[in-house]
């Protein structure tokens, strides 16, 4: 089977997908800039729609966590970039687009909802969001290759501007393609308490008969 996968990657205020290079690899595809496009010109909002997904007909692949994230952290201290830390709530929405990918048997980042939205549904806030697709690699570790060797991917793995990620893997219970996602975010900032430099002056203590 073709191997394929794609990259996206958004940002509050401006939305962009990573393209591959007319060079790369052929067993790898473009993504389609339609529905960033449409982002950009309808706002946010229109990224927040998520379509159902039954994830009770996909098996999980196993990637040990501990194993999964030093694949990517290891990459990255290779090319001077400090270390992601694992965030369950991207792990969740990983779980999910991979569920989505295998129950319609179909490689897109649209497949349940833009990007934005599916993070959002489970409770991220964030600054910065990326995500990486594979379909058809064995093992975690065979789409890490094809991510490394890729420009979009790459330059998701290597987002200096990302501190967290989620990742996972699976494929539908009677068998079909394997399906694999990553996706990178960065949170937003916590508005700081505003804190009045007025010294606080009580009146005289108040007495009762």
């Amino acid at each position: 089977m073709e191997k394929t996968s794609r990259p996206c990657a958004v940002q509050r205020g401006r939305r962009t997908a990573s393209a591959p290079s007319g060079q790369e690899r052929r067993d790898l595809k473009t993504p389609s800039l339609r529905a960033l496009m449409l982002c950009l010109s309808l706002g946010l909002g229109a990224c927040t729609t998520v379509k159902p997904v039954d994830t009770s007909r996909t098996a999980p692949l196993a990637i040990g966590r501990d194993e999964g994230l030093k694949l990517v952290n290891d990459f990255r201290a290779r090319n001077g970039l400090k270390p992601l830390r694992i965030n369950e709530k991207l792990m969740q929405a990983a779980q999910w687009q991979t569920a989505a990918m295998a129950e319609r048997n179909k490689m897109d980042h649209q497949v349940a909802g833009a990007l934005p939205g599916r993070v959002a549904r489970f409770g991220y806030d964030w600054s910065t969001v990326a995500e990486n697709i594979a379909r058809n690699y064995s093992d975690y570790g065979a789409a890490m290759v094809g991510w490394i060797n890729s420009p979009g991917h790459r330059k998701n793995l290597l987002n200096p501007n990302v501190t967290e990620m989620g990742f996972a893997g699976g494929r539908l219970s009677e068998g079909g393609p394997t399906y694999w996602t990553q996706i990178f975010g960065a949170p937003k900032p916590v508005a700081p308490v505003a804190v009045s430099q007025k010294p606080m002056r009580w009146g005289p203590e108040l007495r009762f008969p």
